[in-house]
């Protein structure tokens, strides 16, 4: 062989490994998804590069001056924190639970944005697909709220919905993509995979992989330590594969990242929650009711050192004008 081709070839192989290193699928941003403001004050948790914040917030909630104090504070402390807050609407803390009118969706909704202008990320409505009631999981009205969101902040980023990995899974997400146009539905969707992350199945993720185009964050996700029993269930309910206890919490939380690199597509990965408590049904907390860090706190920890790249851009500023 010629020495200008031999030349050629080690050129190439010299190449080679830099290309497939710099193709790699970056591993997720990591957040915390946590009700309590209090949470974000932790000098453990703001140590570590976690730059992304979720709070579930009840649609009527700036009806009532004490939500609206406990969402300051929230906001206040992952301000303080420098995290990028994201919100999901839900349901009501003071009413029966109901879907509410578009109409009085869109005033408290804008009551909100209007109050709170740092947020630029939004989900529509949270686990739709978990009401018992088909009224309440309607497709149509949680599209129609969406629509909703894009049109009072058309430079917000919103997803299609915050679903959550049960049997209901692929049922709903068909019957909601069927409410969008063709080529017009969301391109960015939440995901709560507890079954999939405190089981062996993969099922949900793969499912919403399948469904969903674009994007999808896991943005509420995390080691079950204990929960109530679901009160009603069926024959094939995905929620009985769950398995919970704080011997299995380490595993459990190895896998939510295990799940995250299914696909480069999945971009956020957001543990709930902080701390257990003993007044709470549920726990999935990295910090034990004593305030003694689990060893799921290890992983979580690790995976957003690994995570932590360049620092995003700051969001953008608030429209100098309200929304619509």
């Amino acid at each position: 062989m010629p020495i200008a081709a031999v030349l050629v070839v080690l050129g190439a192989l010299a190449l080679a490994p830099q290309s497939l290193s710099s193709s790699a699928p970056k591993p997720p941003k990591v957040g915390l998804a946590d009700q309590l403001g209090a949470s974000f004050a932790d000098s453990r948790l703001t140590a570590l590069p976690v730059r992304h914040a979720r709070l579930s917030v009840p649609w009527d909630a700036m009806r009532y001056r004490w939500q609206r104090q406990e969402i300051e504070y929230w906001m206040q402390t992952t301000s303080a924190a420098q995290m990028a807050p994201v919100v999901t609407f839900g349901r009501s803390r003071t009413r029966p639970f109901s879907l509410p009118p578009p109409l009085e969706y869109r005033s408290q909704v804008r009551r909100f944005m209007r109050r709170f202008r740092t947020v630029r990320e939004y989900s529509p409505w949270n686990e739709p697909n978990l009401a018992i009631n088909p009224v309440n999981s309607n497709p149509r009205r949680i599209a129609t709220y969406y629509r909703t969101l894009r049109a009072l902040c058309p430079s917000c980023r919103v997803m299609g919905a915050d679903v959550v990995d049960n049997s209901s899974l692929g049922r709903w997400m068909s019957a909601y993509l069927r409410a969008f146009a063709p080529g017009s539905a969301p391109r960015l969707w939440g995901l709560h995979n507890y079954v999939d992350v405190n089981s062996s199945s993969d099922w949900g993720t793969r499912t919403m992989l399948r469904l969903a185009p674009g994007e999808i964050w896991f943005t509420e996700t995390g080691a079950i330590v204990d929960r109530d029993k679901p009160s009603k269930t069926v024959k094939g309910d995905r929620r009985l594969l769950i398995r919970t206890g704080l011997r299995r919490a380490r595993a459990a939380t190895k896998r939510v990242f295990a799940l995250a690199r299914l696909s480069p597509r999945i971009r956020r990965v957001y543990i709930y929650h902080w701390q257990a408590s003993k007044r709470s049904s549920w726990d999935s907390g990295l910090v034990s009711e004593e305030g003694t860090l689990r060893p799921s706190f290890d992983v979580f920890a690790r995976q957003a050192r690994l995570a932590a790249g360049p620092a995003e851009p700051p969001p953008e500023p608030p429209a100098e004008t309200p929304p619509a």
